[in-house]
């Protein structure tokens, strides 16, 4: 895929989700889906959520969580991509909504170029074998860059008060990316 070099490629501003904290223990899943649904109704399909669970542009995200957790996340535990992107796909069929989650267990920079050059945010696994400071994480990209020297650096939404913070692409591995089932 071609991109520009030294520059960012990123989307609309995650500042309304800097709120959007995982409160304890491990349901950092549960947040990062929330804050990547709520991009999805805000910027690209109000049509994604279903009607009274959550208003677009709001800063709320107490009825969305609450919906995703027991699909998701229904015990406290670390998760992994398949688990989210079999909860999420829970959820759109029990709400009967038009969209599927793709999840991928292993690399993230093929996805999140691919859908960020198309406009979508990308969840991603932070693991901290591949020297991650969040340790096991799940964020969510709304930017890349590659520098002149190969660096790559993704900027995300952290779940822990950061809407912009700029991490090293090497420390993400495994994606989940939402796909629209209307033709």
């Amino acid at each position: 895929m071609n991109y520009p070099i030294n520059q960012w490629i990123e989307l609309e501003s995650f500042e309304i989700y800097r709120d959007w904290k995982t409160p304890r223990g491990f349901l950092c899943g549960t947040y990062a889906s929330s804050v990547l649904l709520a991009y999805w109704q805000d910027q690209l399909d109000a049509d994604c959520l279903p009607n009274g669970l959550r208003e677009k542009n709001s800063p709320q995200n107490e009825e969305l969580v609450h919906a995703l957790q027991p699909l998701l996340q229904p015990i406290d535990f670390p998760t992994v991509p398949l688990q989210i992107s079999l909860g999420l796909n829970r959820f759109f069929r029990c709400y009967r909504i038009p969209y599927r989650a793709r999840g991928t267990v292993a690399g993230s920079w093929q996805r999140v170029t691919k859908r960020i050059s198309a406009g979508e945010p990308v969840m991603i696994g932070l693991l901290q074998l591949l020297g991650s400071s969040y340790k096991n994480h799940w964020v969510v990209v709304h930017g890349f860059m590659e520098n002149s020297a190969g660096q790559r650096f993704y900027k995300i939404h952290d779940n822990w008060g950061k809407s912009e913070a700029v991490i090293p692409a090497e420390w993400g591995n495994g994606t989940i990316s939402l796909v629209s089932q209307i033709k």
